[in-house]
Order: C-alpha cells, then sequence, then structure tokens
C-alpha cells in the first residue's frame, strides 16, 4: 500500500505577501508542514508543489521530491480540484494525500487516522478534515435562532466546516472523479487549533503566537532535560546506534554549563580570490530567523580566524538564542562571559574572519569534525564534549537515555551496597 502526501505551495499570493515564504515563528510557513510531512512514517513519499524554485529548493536536506508546477496553474483561478488532480496524474500511489501549508497546525496522528479509516472502512471513499462548532447564526440581519428566547449553546445544531486543509484519497476515487474528496466523505474532525487556516494578517498574527506557545513548551522540557542528562550518554547511545555524533575539541567558555535545544546552522567559507568581504555580514540574517531556545551551530572554514565575539552574543542573547558552537576559534571572551552566555570553540583569538571569509550558507546541512549537523537537530552540550543527535531518531535517543539514568542509579546503589564489580556487570550488562 504506497501513501504519498502533496503540499501545494505557490510562490505568489494577495491577501498575505509572499506567505508561504512568509516566517512563522523564524521558519517560512510552507517548512512547517513540509517537515512534519517528512517526518511521518506512514507516507512512503512526500512531494512539494510548486512553480517558485526558491520554495522547491529551500529544504533540500529533507527528504521530499520536489514536482514543478506550471505557472499557469500557480494562481487563484487554480481550484482546488483541478490542483489536486495534476498532482495525482504525475504520481502513481494506493493513496493520495493532499495538505495546504496554510495549516500549519495538523497533527500526525490526524493524518494516520484518515488513512486507517480508508483501509479498514470501505464504505468511505475519502477523508476531509472539518471542524465542528455551535455557532449562534445570523442572516439578513437577523439571527437564525429564537431571539426571543435564546437558546443554550449545547442545544445548537453543529455548523460542520471544511477546513480547507487536509484531503485524503483513494487511488481509483481520484481517477475517477478528479476530485479531492469522493460521495461518501469520512469526516475528520480537528481541534481548534488544528483546524486554523493561515490565508489572512490576523490569521496569520494568531499563529505565530499559537507557534510561539507550542515552542515555549518543548523548550520548557529541553531545559528540565539539561539538567538531568550528561553529553556522555548521548554519545555512548549513538556510538551503539553505528551514528558518529560527537564533536571533539571544542571547550566552554563558562565551566559547567550545559545547553540543549535545537541547531540553527551557518557555514563560513575562506574568501576567494576577488571575492568582496562583505558576504560575512550576512550571518546577522541568523538572528532574523531564530527562535528563542535555538543553540547558534557555526561551521568555520576559516579555523584560525575568530568568529563571534561580543556584538554578535548580544545579538543572539537579545534574539533568545541559548549558546553557540563554533568550529573555530572565537574571541571577546571576557565580555561574553560577562553575558553568561555559553561558547563552545577551539579556543581564542583577536584575529578576526573579516576579509578572510564569508557565509555559504544559513540554515542548510554543515558539518564539523566529520559530524554531519541538520537546521533543527537537537544539540547537547556540556564540559565533556558536544553531541547532535539527529532529528529522525531523537525521540528513541531521549528515551534510551532516560533508561540509561535509571540503570545508573540501580548501578550505583549496588556499589553503595558494596556489590562485587562483576557482578553488577552479570546482572546489569555494560555501563
Amino acid at each position: 500500500m504506497k501513501v504519498v502526501a502533496f503540499l501545494p505551495a505557490k510562490g505568489t499570493s494577495e491577501r498575505i505577501e509572499s506567505k508561504n515564504l512568509k516566517l512563522l515563528n523564524g521558519k517560512p510557513l510552507f517548512l512547517h508542514t513540509l517537515e512534519k510531512l517528512c517526518d511521518c512514517d506512514f507516507i512512503d513519499e512526500v512531494y512539494l508543489d510548486s512553480e517558485s524554485d526558491e520554495i522547491l529548493n529551500y529544504a533540500s536536506h529533507l527528504p521530499y521530491i520536489p514536482l514543478k508546477r506550471d505557472p499557469a496553474l500557480a494562481n487563484n483561478k487554480t481550484d482546488g480540484h483541478q490542483m489536486f488532480y495534476n498532482e495525482v496524474r504525475q504520481v502513481d500511489a494506493d493513496i493520495y494525500i493532499q495538505i495546504l501549508g496554510t495549516s500549519p497546525f495538523i497533527k500526525p496522528e490526524t493524518i494516520k487516522k484518515g488513512i486507517e479509516i480508508l483501509q479498514t472502512h470501505p464504505e468511505y471513499d475519502s477523508a476531509v478534515l472539518m471542524k465542528t462548532d455551535k455557532q449562534y447564526m445570523w442572516k439578513d440581519g437577523q439571527p437564525l435562532y429564537d431571539k426571543y428566547h435564546i437558546p443554550n449553546s449545547n442545544t445548537l445544531p453543529d455548523s460542520v466546516i471544511e477546513s480547507m486543509g487536509l484531503y485524503i484519497v483513494p487511488k481509483e476515487v481520484a481517477h475517477r472523479t478528479k476530485m479531492r474528496f469522493g460521495d461518501n466523505v469520512y469526516m475528520l474532525t480537528g481541534d481548534a487549533v488544528e483546524t486554523i487556516d493561515v490565508n489572512y494578517p490576523d490569521e496569520f498574527a494568531l499563529a505565530e503566537l499559537i507557534m510561539k506557545g507550542i515552542k515555549e513548551k518543548e523548550n520548557a522540557k529541553l531545559r528540565m532535560m539539561a539538567t538531568f542528562f550528561e553529553s556522555a550518554i548521548f554519545s555512548d547511545i549513538l556510538c551503539d546506534m553505528g551514528i558518529e555524533a560527537t564533536i571533539g575539541g571544542l571547550q566552554p567558555n563558562l565551566p559547567g554549563k550545559k545547553i540543549f535545544g535545537r541547531a540553527n546552522t551557518l557555514k563560513i567559507r575562506a574568501l576567494r580570490d576577488g571575492e568582496d568581504y562583505h558576504g560575512i555580514y550576512d550571518g546577522l540574517k541568523t538572528y532574523e530567523r531564530m527562535t528563542p531556545g535555538e543553540i547558534i551551530v557555526v561551521e568555520n572554514e576559516v579555523e584560525d580566524r575568530a568568529y563571534f565575539g561580543e556584538l554578535n552574543a548580544n545579538l543572539a542573547v537579545r534574539a533568545g538564542a541559548i549558546g553557540t558552537i563554533v568550529s573555530s576559534v572565537t574571541r571577546d571572551i571576557a565580555a561574553v562571559n560577562q553575558l553568561d552566555y555559553p561558547v563552545f570553540a577551539k579556543g581564542y583569538c583577536c584575529a578576526d574572519v573579516k576579509r578572510h571569509a564569508t557565509v555559504e550558507s544559513h540554515q542548510k546541512p554543515i558539518c564539523i569534525s566529520g559530524v554531519s549537523i541538520n537546521p533543527g537537530d537537537l544539540i547537547f552540550a556540556d564540559q565533556c564534549g558536544v553531541v547532535c543527535i539527529p532529528h529522525a531518531i531523537e525521540k528513541e535517543v531521549i528515551a534510551k537515555a532516560i533508561e540509561t539514568k535509571e540503570k545508573e542509579g540501580s548501578i550505583i546503589k549496588k556499589i553503595f551496597g558494596e556489590e562485587n564489580a562483576l557482578s553488577i556487570y552479570e546482572t546489569e550488562g555494560e555501563f
């Protein structure tokens, strides 16, 4: 059973200018949904449908397939059915999903439920995400309820509203009807947040507030975890999984500090002959696309020249960053220490990268000491080292880390109880 998902994301829009590329909590609107789809293990292929090369190439490190749309279909005259079938006719699959980037809060569990309903209930020929509400409706200047006896809200009839966010259709129905839903629709019910459709500036502002709240909830969890774990635990787990994830040779400016957050990546390369050095200032764009709780991770090819000093540290603090990892030397150590801002670097040097380096990329994959780091990967750093936890396996790694801490507690108890070391190994296993 092959399941594919389409994410339409045209490069232009009227109600919100360049809506899909507009930053929602530091990330383009469409990217929130693209990342979510790529994380779904029940979806075999993810297609990004756009006429815009900028959108199609924006997140090239993610495992999606670009679907170049005819510009003639990238306008408001193209209705949802036409756009859907244009996608379907290019890709063979058993079940087709169309999810709109203007609905960034749709949960993976909701998508999975819709697929399972169609697989197990043949009476339904499609699934559509709906919002069900009880509303005091008016028409032509008059209420549609008894205005002389205002009813209790729980007695009102349900108003069923198409969310315009999620459609799931089997192959036969898609080709027969050329529509994104059939005649016997299973109505998936989403909550108030899930069914938000972002098409107007005030809706975008609401989505921004909600996304910031979701992010802060994650940040609070990571702050708590930072006090509980050590880099050695994550390093051992990832090593056992056959993943090179530990970055060696970097020292913290603030011994004892521990940070745990998502990577905001920057790559700096050596300046070429005759190249304008002012490109180094593109690194300041890091702070425009940063959300609180992130860790700035910098691959600097010119390792004997300092990147990230006092001024960058102040900008980072203002943007909400919780630390910086840089593959080169850094500088202004005394001033940065006064900010209580953690920086992990190879050492210190007063010589700056300016006139010697330029920015190559921001929020693209980088590599430090043989460790690949993608935007959004989890970074844990303490006095013993820096570890990158790939996003795709972070839940598994954290679960193993919790098990390891529980096991270490048991071993400590046995050590205090003066149990023989070999006996501890035989009962507890490797440690």
